[in-house]
């Protein structure tokens, strides 16, 4: 399946004894960067502007059940706001969630942690255009007890033929049943609602090995929400089989029961004596014949010499998403692909550490499915030439890939029409033997080179756009930045340019190396999606860069509903954008890159950062001495901006700090630095009205540093700017 580029007793006292709601002092921020504290006590706030999300930290601890409420407040008119109630972890996985309860539009739920430790409590609107007060409370009482374990260590089991009932007896329950798996035999486990009484709600059901790797799981089934899953193991010995709620929100009776059957006899067995075989550059046909049934194929691999194996639907009735493993000597998985052949067919690649015997295994895509299939083992690398059988579809794709040994090269083929646009990303694969540093080359049907990229994309990734000019067989090369590059990658392809509306918009991390892309006709747009953090200040560059490069680009800034709120022409050095953006409230923000006037095309480069502009000489701010200028923002007081410019000795220069905008800065102040951090010229009020000028003649060339500052505690912004004289 495709789908890659899921408090002890005393707190309770506490919570009880706790006094009566408090407001909150400011408006904090819809992320884990919050400091908000929530002890339980009821908390009043407000969502205000639209789109405003709060977070809360609560600490919690295991053996409670934590029930947390989130009610609107009514206005004066009588209506209120219709609130979300959602629960995350550290790392920001959703562990609860709430719209509406108790036959309202409140929110309310019960949580009960599987560990101590500080969890993050969301509260935010239904609708993003939606205001309103609101008011947060939680209690917490001791976990009611298990009467079933939830680990490899429990003493309940089950036997096929024998019914057992059970209990949730809290959200985040979870019932573990040991069962004497044995092959030949094909079983059948459902978990339903029991009748009568609480009845679970939304029953998951699970099958996993002593180790907690899940080998089957179904959620809703035939059965409506209960669940009903078919399990045929590989191996005899005990499995484990879990009944809980789904999301860990229900609670309620249920009835576990499983049932045997003969399992329908095999040609090919799934393990280390079968009579299935193999060889290089050979190929068969065969078919997966049930749910379950898994064909190894047994083939000798030579030491350090590298393989390709494809597993693809064939025949009339076609298997429809084969799975693809290899197994070493010993029976160990060595290697597995889902998808990494064209469509939902599998491609592998592998460089044997050891001459022996190895199994290739041909199955469905969890073990769901049956159909047939062919499957092929050939020697050597993907192929760095025209004659290569690895394919990406210009619809959208993904590969991993390893290139070994080192200068290993590996070729794509992609098949475009003429116009087409295709956008290509190479990154480091998540594995410790990474390639360090991704290359992307793209060459035309005639072999000869058309585009190529380095450093495109996020950190060292590789990244580009292209437009065919013909139609026909196209090919992509990953390499590695060196001669003798080695690694694991990974190699994806998404269909068009980046996108000219909100809709399509690419991504774009703060605080990342940025992205580099192009405008590639007259009237292009290309729009990007921002993350952005409630009341931090964010520095945009917008620069043309390379041979070609965009000469007038144009940065425009627009909030989660498509509204403009910031625009930027020449703001950076020479033509080049720059603005800072405060943003009002967090969330969605979407930057569009074009050119001046809709005219013009060239390669850019576009970064976000969300730190002020630094105040020292380690500054990343640059400013051209031949005519330059900036508008920023001094933030609080003492604040300090930094400007690094290269000044020629003898040449004289008019620099100034104006207060600038809706909100200017009341006293600017200007002092010139040498680089040993030292002030050689400084300035107040020599400008209009309370604003800084001077003229400055350096004795020396080389690098200064321009510094804006607001005196007597003066917050706003600015603009800075140079004159060469």
């Amino acid at each position: 399946m495709r789908g890659r580029l899921f408090f002890g007793a005393a707190t309770a006292a506490f919570l009880l004894c706790a006094p009566g709601a408090g407001a909150q002092d400011g408006d904090q921020p819809g992320d884990a960067s919050t400091t908000a504290e929530f002890t339980g006590a009821a908390v009043e706030g407000e969502f205000s502007p639209a789109g405003d999300v709060d977070w809360y930290r609560m600490r919690v601890e295991q053996g409670q059940r934590y029930s947390v409420t989130l009610d609107g407040v009514p206005a004066a008119d009588g209506n209120a706001v219709d609130p979300v109630l959602t629960i995350y972890d550290a790392e920001g996985n959703q562990l609860a969630f709430n719209d509406d309860a108790n036959a309202s539009l409140n929110a309310a739920l019960r949580f009960s942690p599987q560990q101590s430790g500080e969890v993050f409590v969301e509260a935010r609107a239904y609708g993003e255009q939606e205001t309103g007060r609101y008011t947060l409370a939680a209690t917490s009482a001791p976990t009611p007890p298990d009467s079933v374990g939830n680990d490899v260590n429990t003493r309940a089991r089950i036997a096929a033929g024998r019914p057992v009932s059970g209990q949730l007896e809290f959200e985040g329950d979870a019932d573990w049943y040991r069962f004497s798996a044995r092959t030949g035999q094909r079983y059948r486990i459902t978990l339903e609602g029991a009748e009568g009484g609480e009845p679970l709600g939304d029953p998951l059901l699970r099958v996993l090995d002593r180790e907690g790797n899940e080998l089957a799981m179904n959620d809703d089934s035939e059965l409506g929400l209960n669940s009903a899953l078919d399990f045929t193991p590989q191996r005899s010995g005990d499995v484990f089989i879990e009944a809980r709620g789904y999301a860990d929100a229900y609670v309620g009776d249920y009835v576990l029961t499983v049932t045997a059957e003969r399992a329908p006899t095999d040609a090919i067995s799934a393990e280390r004596n079968t009579r299935g075989r193999i060889n290089i550059d050979g190929n068969l046909q065969q078919s997966i014949d049930f749910d379950g049934d898994r064909d190894w194929y047994r083939v000798r691999l030579s030491e350090g010499q590298s393989y390709r194996f494809t597993l693809r639907s064939d025949g009339e009735s076609a298997l429809s998403d084969p799975y693809l493993r290899l197994y070493g000597p010993a029976g160990q998985e060595v290697a597995a692909d889902d998808d990494g052949g064209d469509g939902l067919n599998s491609y592998l690649e592998y460089t044997a550490p050891a001459t022996g015997a190895y199994y290739v295994e041909a199955s469905a895509f969890a073990d769901s499915g049956t159909g047939g299939y062919s499957l092929a083992a050939m020697a050597g690398d993907i192929p760095a030439d025209q004659s290569t059988d690895a394919a990406l579809s210009p619809e959208g794709d993904y590969r991993q890939g390893v290139l070994s040994p080192a200068g290993d090269r590996d070729w794509y083929q992609v098949t475009l029409e003429e116009g087409q646009s295709i956008r290509i990303g190479m990154e480091s694969a998540q594995t410790a033997d990474a390639l360090g540093d991704p290359y992307l080359v793209v060459y035309g049907p005639d072999g000869a080179e058309l585009a190529r990229d380095d450093d495109g994309g996020e950190g060292l990734s590789a990244f580009l756009e292209y437009q065919a000019t013909q139609s026909g067989p196209h090919y992509i090369e990953a390499r590695g930045f060196t001669e003798d590059a080695q690694g694991a990658y990974v190699i994806g392809l998404i269909a068009g340019e980046i996108g000219e509306s909100p809709d399509y918009a690419d991504y774009l991390a703060p605080n990342s190396e940025g992205r580099a892309s192009v405008i590639g006709a007259d009237g292009d747009v290309d729009w990007f999606m921002i993350e952005l953090v409630e009341g931090r200040p964010y520095r945009f560059n917008l620069m043309g860069f390379d041979e070609g490069g965009l000469a007038d680009p144009v940065l425009t800034l627009y909030d989660s509903n498509g509204q403009q709120v910031a625009v930027d022409d020449d703001g950076g050095a020479g033509t080049n954008s720059y603005l800072t953006f405060l943003t009002p409230t967090g969330g969605t923000y979407f930057a569009a890159v074009s050119s001046y006037g809709g005219v013009g095309t060239g390669r850019y480069w576009l970064n976000a950062v969300d730190t002020d502009v630094p105040g020292h000489v380690g500054t990343d701010e640059n400013l051209d001495a031949a005519g330059d200028d900036r508008t920023s923002r001094i933030d609080m007081s003492g604040d300090l901006d930094n400007y690094r410019v290269t000044l020629e000795g003898g040449q004289t220069y008019t620099i100034s700090v104006s207060g600038s905008g809706d909100n200017p800065l009341a006293d600017p102040f200007l002092s010139i630095r040498n680089e040993s951090d030292e002030t050689v010229a400084s300035d107040d009020d020599s400008g209009p009205g309370l604003d800084a000028r001077l003229r400055f003649t350096p004795e020396q060339s080389g690098t200064y540093y321009i510094q804006a500052s607001g005196l007597g505690g003066s917050i706003g912004w600015y603009q800075i700017s140079i004159v060469r004289q």
